[in-house]
């Protein structure tokens, strides 16, 4: 029998270690600053943003939230972008995802400064992963890996699966898994055989929004399995993974809520700081 991996435990660690590095930044006179762009009413996305804004104001960060309407331009909005970006005293910058389909756009994206982009949603931050020069890891997929290392899985010539390959999740986790030496298998909707594949894997990866798509004969006895996928039914947050099965048989797994989110919003805020850290 597997146990509940408890996120917040990992996030509040995080967090620990970020409040000390602004403390250190203060007495250089430095305040991270990290500017928050949320677009529309999506109830969630409100939900989100104020998680950040808790965390943030408790570890010291300056939080600045830019909202707009879902009916604004992409011209204004990209100039908006542009002006809030000229802050000197600014170190970084996210845009609150889902964005309205038009401006759901790498125009708008690549609008955001790199030294900025902590999310890594512009076209250079993504290609540092390849060209391994990143200084940072994207806080959802570095999120992940967090957990597998407070668990302290060895990355090296492990078989790590991961279930989906989206810009934002899947496709930059693998690329984060290559780089550390492991042997990732990325699967997507196309993706025969999805159960054999992932009863390959050391731990297994999901971050697709389908609730209790992993079941328990998916995974190997002793795997690992951590989960970012997120969906709503019945006003009830679920996961890809079905945690009270899997638990029967994995090492470990994360929860829906208070799994991978509580780490993904302390990675996002180290990110911010380790931004300033580099910043010259």
């Amino acid at each position: 029998m597997g146990f509940l991996i408890n996120g917040q435990s990992i996030a509040d660690a995080i967090l620990a270690d970020t409040k000390t590095r602004v403390q250190k930044l203060a007495r250089r006179g430095v305040k991270p600053k990290l500017a928050v762009i949320l677009v529309g009413e999506d109830k969630a996305s409100a939900v989100y943003v104020r998680r950040k804004q808790k965390a943030a104001e408790l570890v010291g960060i300056n939080f600045q939230l830019h909202k707009f309407s879902n009916f604004v331009s992409k011209a204004r909005f990209i100039a908006a972008l542009k002006k809030i970006q000229a802050d000197k005293k600014l170190q970084a910058l996210i845009i609150q995802l889902p964005l309205p389909e038009h401006l759901y756009n790498r125009e708008v994206l690549n609008t955001i400064r790199p030294e900025l982009d902590i999310d890594f949603l512009t076209d250079y931050s993504l290609g540092s992963l390849i060209t391994r020069s990143n200084a940072l890891e994207p806080a959802t997929p570095g999120a992940m890996l967090e957990i597998l290392r407070a668990l302290k899985f060895n990355f090296v010539g492990r078989r790590v699966v991961v279930v989906g390959a989206g810009a934002l999740v899947g496709r930059p986790l693998a690329l984060l898994l290559l780089n550390l030496g492991a042997t990732p298998i990325i699967c997507n909707s196309k993706t025969k055989n999805l159960a054999a594949l992932c009863r390959l894997a050391d731990a297994i990866l999901t971050c697709v929004g389908q609730p209790h798509l992993i079941k328990a004969a998916m995974v190997k006895p002793g795997a690992i399995v951590v989960d970012a996928g997120f969906a709503f039914e019945n006003d009830k947050a679920l996961g890809d993974v079905d945690v009270a099965e899997v638990a029967r048989v994995a090492r470990a797994v994360t929860p829906t809520p208070g799994g991978v989110g509580p780490v993904t919003v302390a990675k996002l805020l180290f990110n911010t700081v380790r931004a300033a850290e580099l910043k010259k």
